[in-house]
C-alpha cells in the first residue's frame, strides 16, 4: 500500500496541463483497474470511482487533475513531467510551478482509497480544465453521484475549511492594430523579479501586476510608441515578468537616468524586482499605442471592494496577460466577485473603456460563486476532528478564489459541501510549495472525519 507521498511524486511526473488532462486520466483508470475500484472516464478526462466499503453511509471526495503550466523559461509541460525536490518540509519545484494544486488532493484521495477501516463508502470525482475553463465540473456526469456530503481537497492552508467562494467571469479583450515605420530608436524594456501569484487568494497581499507596471514606466520614460508587448500567462495569474518594445526620441543613458528616479511604493514580497532596459532594431511601431496605454491604465485591477465585517475581498479584478501577434493585441482579464450586482457593474465599466478605446470585448466563461452554509454536518465534524487530533481551531472561511463549488452546488441539491487541504504557499508560480509535515495531517485528519461520518447511521449521536 503506497502512502500519500508516492503518489503525488508519481502524479508529479504526469503531463497535465489545462486542458491536456488525457496522462493523468489512463494513470487513474491504471489505478482503479489494480485497485478493483469502479471508474467511469466522462468528457473532458474528468474521472469517477467508486468505491464500496460496505456502509450506509456515502460520501463524495473531490480534486481536479489539471494544473497551471508556469516557467522560467519554456519548459516542455506537453512531455516532462514536473523537476520537483525536497527542501525541508517543502516540495518545491526548479523554476516552474509544482502542480500541488491540485496534485496533493488527488494523492490523498488515492491513498485515502487504500484504507480499509471504517470506511464509508466513497465516491470520487476528478474534474478537469479547473484553472481555465472549469469544463469538467460543468460537464461531469452528476448521475453517477448519490450522496449529498462532499468534501473538496482543493484548498491551500491547513485548519481552514472552505465554505463558500467567489465567481469569477473571464474575458478577452481584442483590437486590431496597425504598424507604421519607425524614425527613431527603440528599445526593449524588461520587468521581472515581481512576486506574481494567485489571482483570488493573493489579490488583497498588493503585489504588484508587471503589466500596469510596465505602463506606469512607459510613461515616466515619456515613449512615443510601442512596437510590441507581451507579459504574463493567463487571466487567473499575477503577472510577475514580460517586456515591451517602445521608441523613443532619447538615448539610453537618458532612459536609464529617468529609470532610476521613478518611485515604487511596492510591498516586500516584491522586493526582487528588476528593470532592463537595451537598445533593440525594431521596424515598425503601433499606431493605436496610445490608446492601448491608456486603456490598460484606465482598466480597474488588483483588490477593488471588501466585506465591511471583516475586510475580506469581495470584488477584485487581473490584467492577466498580454500579447501581440498576426496584427491583433490581445488582453486577458478577469474579474472575481461574490455579489453578482456589483460583477456586473464592473462588467459595464469594462464594456464602455472596450468601446471607448475600440477594443472587442468577449466573455469565455463565467463561473458562479457558492454561498455559505449555515448548518453543515461535514464542517462541524471535520473541525471537531482536527482539535482533537492537534488541539488547535479550525478556521471557517471564505474564498476569493473561484472555486468547482460554485458548479456542484448548482448541480447538487441540497449539497453541504467543505474544502480542506495541506498548507500551499505561492500557487500558480515558481515559488510554489507544498509542505510535507502538513500533508500528513491532513492526511489524518480526513480520515479520522470519514471515520467519525461513518458512525452517523451507528447512533453516535454527538455528530448528528
Amino acid at each position: 500500500m503506497k502512502n500519500v507521498l508516492e503518489y503525488f511524486e508519481e502524479i508529479m511526473q504526469i503531463p497535465r496541463e489545462s486542458g491536456k488532462e488525457n496522462k493523468i486520466a489512463n494513470y487513474l483508470v491504471d489505478y482503479a483497474k489494480k485497485n478493483n475500484i469502479e471508474y467511469n472516464v466522462g468528457e473532458y478526462n474528468t474521472v469517477f470511482f467508486k468505491k464500496n466499503n460496505n456502509s450506509n453511509k456515502t460520501i463524495i471526495l473531490q480534486a481536479h487533475s489539471d494544473m497551471v503550466c508556469v516557467s522560467t523559461d519554456d519548459y516542455d509541460f506537453d512531455n516532462k513531467g514536473i523537476p520537483f525536490y525536497i527542501d525541508g518540509d517543502y516540495y518545491k519545484a526548479k523554476n516552474t510551478s509544482l502542480g500541488a494544486d491540485d496534485g496533493i488532493g488527488i494523492a490523498i484521495i488515492l491513498a485515502i482509497l487504500q484504507e480499509r477501516e471504517n470506511m464509508p463508502n466513497i465516491e470520487v470525482m476528478i474534474t478537469t480544465q479547473e484553472e481555465t475553463t472549469m469544463l469538467g465540473a460543468i460537464n461531469f456526469d452528476y448521475s453517477l453521484l448519490s450522496p449529498k456530503t462532499l468534501i473538496s481537497l482543493d484548498g491551500i492552508k491547513e485548519a481552514d475549511i472552505e465554505s463558500s467562494s467567489a465567481g469569477m467571469c473571464s474575458m478577452t479583450l481584442t483590437k486590431c492594430i496597425t504598424y507604421n515605420s519607425v524614425n527613431e530608436n527603440t528599445y526593449k524594456l524588461t520587468i521581472s523579479g515581481l512576486m506574481g501569484g494567485h489571482s483570488g487568494d493573493d489579490i488583497d497581499k498588493d503585489r504588484c501586476n508587471a503589466i500596469k507596471l510596465a505602463v506606469r514606466v512607459l510613461k515616466e520614460l515619456n515613449y512615443n510608441n510601442i512596437c510590441d508587448i507581451n507579459f504574463g500567462k493567463r487571466d487567473n495569474v499575477i503577472p510577475s515578468e514580460g517586456y515591451v518594445v517602445f521608441s523613443s526620441n532619447k538615448d539610453l543613458e537618458k532612459l536609464n537616468e529617468l529609470l532610476k528616479n521613478i518611485k515604487f511604493n511596492l510591498s516586500d514580497a516584491d522586493s526582487n524586482l528588476s528593470f532592463n532596459i537595451e537598445k533593440i532594431e525594431c521596424i515598425n511601431y503601433i499606431e493605436e499605442s496610445k490608446d492601448i496605454v491608456e486603456f490598460i491604465s484606465e482598466i480597474k485591477d488588483g483588490l477593488l471592494e471588501i466585506y465591511e465585517d471583516d475586510g475580506f475581498p469581495l470584488l477584485s479584478s487581473n490584467i492577466g496577460k498580454i500579447s501581440v501577434e498576426n496584427g491583433i493585441i490581445e488582453i486577458k482579464y478577469s474579474i472575481r466577485s461574490s455579489d453578482l450586482l456589483k460583477e456586473n457593474e464592473l462588467l459595464k465599466e469594462i464594456k464602455r473603456l472596450s468601446n471607448q478605446y475600440e477594443f472587442e470585448f468577449n466573455i469565455d466563461a463565467k463561473k458562479p460563486f457558492f454561498p455559505f452554509k449555515e448548518n453543515s454536518n461535514i464542517r462541524r465534524i471535520l473541525a471537531e476532528t482536527y482539535k482533537e487530533l492537534y488541539n488547535k481551531e479550525t478556521v471557517v472561511k471564505k474564498v476569493h478564489a473561484c472555486m468547482e463549488g460554485g458548479i456542484l452546488s448548482n448541480n447538487i441539491d441540497d449539497l453541504d459541501i467543505c474544502t480542506i487541504a495541506p498548507t500551499i504557499n505561492n500557487c500558480h508560480s515558481i515559488n510554489e510549495c507544498v509542505s510535507i509535515s502538513s500533508i500528513n495531517r491532513v492526511y489524518n485528519w480526513l480520515k479520522e472525519t470519514l471515520e467519525k461520518y461513518n458512525l452517523l447511521d451507528k447512533g453516535e449521536e454527538s455528530y448528528v
